[in-house]
């Protein structure tokens, strides 16, 4: 007679990872994404702008947003995402990639276990949703 034992687990099974949470801030407006320091902020814009060239017009368009694990698989992808976009991740290391009309910008972050991670994009990529 032959026992089989049911909690032995597969070589091939692994427990799955537990998860953790990501919010990624994308607004324009500074006092949307909790900055403090904006009137020092406004004051050095102002200055800048009686001695250099203006800045070149803000991409257009939705922001899209892609998130990668390590290795390659995307587990997420957003092609208008808003100003505030909140994930449960597994644990580990991801890239994500934010893509607003041409400009690109990239970013590796690493998910712990009971810590929230906040990732604030560079204020080029706000488009102001």
């Amino acid at each position: 007679m032959r026992v089989q034992d049911r909690n032995v687990p597969t070589p091939h099974s692994s427990p799955p990872l537990p998860e953790a949470s990501l919010v990624i801030h994308a607004a324009a407006d500074p006092a949307v994404r909790g900055t403090l320091f904006t009137a020092p902020l406004e004051w050095l814009h102002w200055m800048r702008s009686l001695y250099a060239p203006p800045l070149p017009p803000k991409p257009d368009g939705p922001l899209r947003l892609h998130i990668d694990n390590l290795q390659g698989q995307r587990v997420f992808t957003a092609d208008d995402a808003g100003s505030l976009v909140e994930l449960a991740l597994p644990v580990g290391t991801y890239n994500v990639t934010a893509v607003l009309g041409t400009l690109c910008r990239g970013y590796t972050l690493t998910l712990v276990e009971g810590e929230p991670s906040d990732l604030y994009l560079c204020p080029s990529l706000c488009n102001g949703k």
